[in-house]
């Protein structure tokens, strides 16, 4: 019997005719966008539906016109070769995204080979069982096709009655209520601020600000990345408590959040989020927001979120093709999101923002990215996972750090451009504000560049203001370090809501001199052992640290204990932990970090350890 290798009379000499080379590109799509849609649906826990939408609707694009370059490429092949070539390229693509798809639980290296092996068996399908294959192809690609656009209409459809449902469900709240605005400026070092005393004019707006409320001195964030911070900044624990130290860690469902005890009270509850990477509902920070924008704010921001595509433009970043992230959002998009949610209903409203225009790599619009630079366009070479510093100059280095600047002056712009924004619509006088950031930055400081690789003071360093007329004190500066896990636990003081008990101390007893701050609990930072690069301290291990009103106790891996003065040396160049005239500090800072990160959850974060006889 002769073998079967020609597909339809269409297919001529070459062996495959156009449209079935189609009519295969599109079935691939819809394997890879049916399949990533449910795949975040359950294995990753993204809890957004719209996902599997965008999924659906985009693969079968792509892959449509991968099929057409992959049949206009392959012209000079025939017979089995071509269609082999087709079917491995097609059916290996769309293996490899459904791998990536799976984030943490599949490794890049797994779906690579997984790939290979996928693409390997459909170049032996198509060379021997075309014709067999292409009849399930065809008899499939209706229903397929009939799935995918139901989820592309009747999930956004769900969507916006689920939301309409859940705003018509909040309880009573009176319209007097304060609005409650956090800002989280995402990689924003404190000492860059010329509130905080920076040489360079990086933040008038938010300087403002300052003048109009009360600002700490010494805020430190709860570890030195994006996750645990901001999961920290919503529940009011540690990060040892909270378990979201590392990449593929969710915050765990039903869990207590700022926004869910808000939403409880009444509050209109949303989030709008740049940072589509880890302030994400995938990681489930969606919980207690109504509206949680954290994706399809454009685009290219749509694309960005699959697999595929998102790993694509990844590797270009990595091999310095391209300097900036696919569809990032800037502060200006996040506050026309923002506006226009805040605007579209009567209820006081509680907003939390991320702005990451001052994240790595540094590019900001212009002017901004040239307005404390010499050069056009300077900043672009630094991206975060990756040891730059052997490779950069001192003068590059300077460049980025020119440009990290004018992005934080961008981000200042905004922040004023907002709240003028919600002070024409009279809402500002009634409208808590708080700006603060998830960590610092490094520029060189103990060999390091950019962050999540120490916990070094530049690095956990952040500002925290908040402005209140009538409500918060206007121009008082607050030297005690604080936590930014507190943050949740000020604001419902301040609202006055006493729902279920919540993590932490309200800061507001620090300005409102009810506390001794001298007793006050110092604040402690986190970061997870992280396999990014050999130089990076948390290679080695997990760290630890604890700041006093002077003084920094780092617990490294490599190293040990490590001392620092942080108040005389704010970049930590000299280790004290040897020096006999530090020993006793040292001692104490080791017990109050050991009762910390050993103490039950919430004792911590309103009490100060006990201090042994002396």
């Amino acid at each position: 019997m002769q073998k079967e290798f020609t597909v339809a009379p269409s297919s001529g000499a070459s062996g495959f005719a156009f449209s079935e080379a189609m009519s295969l590109a599109v079935w691939c799509g819809l394997v890879a966008g049916l399949g990533e849609g449910v795949l975040d649906l359950t294995l990753d826990h993204y809890h957004a539906p719209a996902m599997l939408s965008l999924s659906a609707l985009a693969y079968p694009i792509l892959f449509a016109a991968l099929g057409a370059l992959a049949w206009l490429a392959s012209g000079r092949m025939r017979g089995r070769g071509r269609v082999a070539a087709i079917f491995a390229l097609l059916a290996g693509t769309a293996a490899y995204g459904l791998g990536r798809a799976m984030g943490t639980y599949a490794p890049q290296w797994e779906a690579i080979v997984s790939a290979a092996g996928i693409a390997v068996m459909a170049a032996i399908l198509g060379a021997r069982r075309a014709g067999a294959a292409m009849r399930v192809v065809r008899r499939s690609l209706p229903w397929m096709a009939g799935a995918a656009i139901a989820c592309v209409v009747a999930i956004p459809v769900w969507g916006m009655w689920s939301a309409h449902a859940a705003l018509e469900e909040l309880p009573a709240i009176s319209r007097q209520a304060p609005n409650v605005l956090l800002v989280i400026v995402d990689t924003l070092r404190a000492d860059h601020l010329s509130a905080y005393g920076y040489q360079r004019d990086t933040s008038p707006n938010i300087e403002q600000v300052a003048r109009a409320g009360t600002l700490f001195d010494a805020a430190i964030s709860a570890s030195s990345w994006t996750l645990p911070s901001h999961a920290t900044m919503m529940t009011g624990v540690y990060p040892h408590a909270h378990g979201v130290v590392r990449d593929g860690k969710q915050l765990a469902p039903r869990s207590l959040t700022l926004a869910s005890v808000l939403a409880e009270a009444g509050y209109r509850t949303a989030a709008f989020s740049a940072n589509t990477y880890f302030f994400t509902r995938r990681y489930g920070f969606g919980q207690g927001f109504v509206h949680f924008g954290d994706f399809f704010l454009s685009p290219t921001d749509a694309l960005n979120q699959l697999a595929l595509v998102s790993n694509f433009y990844g590797e270009l970043n990595r091999l310095g093709w391209r300097e900036n992230l696919l569809g990032r959002q800037t502060a200006g998009d996040i506050n026309r999101a923002a506006l226009h949610w805040i605007l579209s209903g009567k209820r006081p409203f509680f907003v939390t923002l991320n702005y990451l225009d001052a994240h790595d790599p540094y590019v900001p619009p212009q002017p901004y990215r040239q307005m404390f630079s010499n050069r056009r366009d300077p900043g672009g070479e630094i991206n975060i996972g990756v040891n730059l510093l052997p490779h950069l100059s001192p003068a590059q280095i300077h460049e980025e750090m020119d440009a990290y600047d004018g992005g934080i002056r961008y981000v200042d712009t905004q922040i004023g451009n907002l709240l003028a924004a919600l002070a024409a619509q009279g809402l500002l006088r009634n409208t808590l504000v708080i700006i603060t950031s998830d960590h610092g930055e490094a520029f060189g400081e103990h060999g390091l560049i950019a962050h999540a690789n120490a916990l070094y003071f530049p690095l956990i360093h952040v500002p925290l203001i908040f402005r209140w007329p009538g409500h918060v004190p206007a121009g008082v500066r607050l030297p005690q370090p604080v936590s930014t896990k507190d943050i949740g636990a000020t604001v419902l003081d301040l609202v006055g809501q006493s729902g279920p008990p919540f993590p932490g101390r309200t800061l507001a007893d620090l300005w409102e001199k009810q506390a001794d701050a001298r007793s006050w609990p110092a604040p402690v930072s986190e970061l997870a052992e992280t396999h990014f690069d050999p130089d990076f301290p948390d290679y080695y291990g997990p760290l630890e640290c604890i700041v006093s009103s002077t003084m920094e106790y780092i617990i490294d891996p490599r190293e040990g204990a490590l001392l620092y003065d942080w108040k005389t040396d704010p970049e930590e160049t000299v280790d004290l932990i040897h020096d006999p005239r530090y020993q006793e500090a040292a001692s104490e800072l080791a017990l109050d970090l050991k009762y910390a990160t050993h103490a039950p959850p919430g004792r911590e974060a309103t009490e100060a350890p006990p201090r042994p006889a002396h």
